[in-house]
């Protein structure tokens, strides 16, 4: 790793455990402070504890895969989406106490049964996947073909092989003719060993894979280990053909505005049916203006709960959903999986069936 991207990391580090020291600081003594819970020297230990266990359990466990480090990251990550869910309440309440006044103890009261219910709602809402189905036409297609587009699933501490073997439950019912999964497969909360992706291997159908971001934050030489052993086919920067249909890959890249050039090196037919598979849900007219058919992305994951869901629309004007120009279309998954809090609330874990067909 280069200097500039330590440097990058550690202020990124820094800034985020400020920011969340600050958080469990105002949502720990606010609550303190109402219900008379503990005296001030429990209260700072938790709010150290439950300040550190976060980014502690996230850099250990990008070492060490241990029961007891994935225990602590899913307790850390779970808190910090109550902890996010508090905040706004806290927001919400003082705008309400502008117009009704409320007992401030009864107020906060109702506001931690509220977080109680929507956390546990967010947490079942998230085990489950929902399947999407949808219709493309494409032109010059000869066949009918049945995609299966899986994205963000970020295998890890969190979500590992059980989840999987769920997933691929799925699959098998549905019967896709092929799997394309757009990146974020490793999460990078845990080290990614030979047998991480293992499900994918009882698969009958072919399975093509591109990189997101994520799947940069652990060794990539490991993760390309299991995508073997898994039997999953890596096209980063390359193309294949399944039926007619030209299926393009375009791995993750730090650096913007490379869709295009990456896109033009491809020699690939621009008068035959494709599908680009590009974790980011950008630079899609790049994607149009180098004859591809179909782009499907993922990254945003409908931004998983409210009211983050705002900001990443906000950064992503290709937030979620089909979205056709010309005789070109974008897909935008919500994401197969969680990343940080395993909490979905307006958004649900994402299976996309995408049936083909000649236009």
């Amino acid at each position: 790793m280069d200097k500039i991207r330590v440097l990058q990391l550690s202020l990124f580090i820094s800034f985020f455990f400020i920011a969340y020291l600050t958080l469990n600081y105002f949502i720990l003594s606010t609550l303190n402070s109402i219900f008379s819970m503990v005296n001030n020297y429990i209260l700072y230990s938790l709010i150290g504890i439950f300040s550190i266990s976060f980014p502690l359990s996230m850099i250990i466990g990008q070492r060490q895969d241990h029961i007891v480090i994935r225990t602590l990251y899913t307790f850390s990550v779970t808190w910090l989406g109550i902890a996010l869910f508090f905040l706004w309440g806290f927001i919400l309440l003082e705008i309400i106490q502008l117009w009704i006044q409320i007992p401030l103890k009864l107020s906060v009261l109702l506001l931690t049964s509220l977080v109680l219910i929507i956390t546990i709602y967010s947490g079942v809402n998230a085990y489950y996947f929902h399947q999407k189905n949808i219709k493309i036409p494409l032109k010059n297609l000869k066949n009918p073909v049945r995609v299966l587009q899986l994205s963000d699933i970020h295998v890890g501490s969190v979500r590992n092989t059980g989840y999987l073997k769920r997933l691929i439950t799925k699959i098998e019912e549905i019967k896709p003719e092929l799997v394309l999964i757009t990146g974020d497969l490793a999460d990078g909360s845990s080290p990614i060993h030979q047998e991480s992706f293992k499900p994918f291997k009882s698969l009958k159908m072919p399975i093509y894979f591109v990189s997101g971001n994520h799947d940069t934050y652990v060794e990539w030489s490991k993760v390309k280990e299991a995508l073997n052993f898994a039997e999953i086919e890596v096209i980063n920067h390359d193309f294949v053909v399944f039926k007619g249909l030209q299926i393009v890959g375009i791995g993750y890249c730090m650096q913007r505005k490379m869709l295009g050039p990456l896109l033009s090196q491809l020699e690939f037919d621009r008068d035959i049916p494709s599908i680009l598979m590009h974790h980011l849900p950008s630079e899609w007219e790049s994607a149009r203006e180098n004859g591809i058919s179909l782009q499907i992305s993922g990254h945003t994951h409908h931004g998983q709960f409210y009211p983050i869901n705002l900001l990443v629309r906000f950064i992503f004007p290709y937030f979620k959903g089909l979205y056709k120009n010309g005789e070109s279309y974008l897909y935008v998954s919500a994401g197969t999986g969680t990343w940080g809090p395993p909490l979905r609330w307006g958004s649900r874990n994402e299976v996309t069936v995408i049936d083909l067909i000649p236009d």
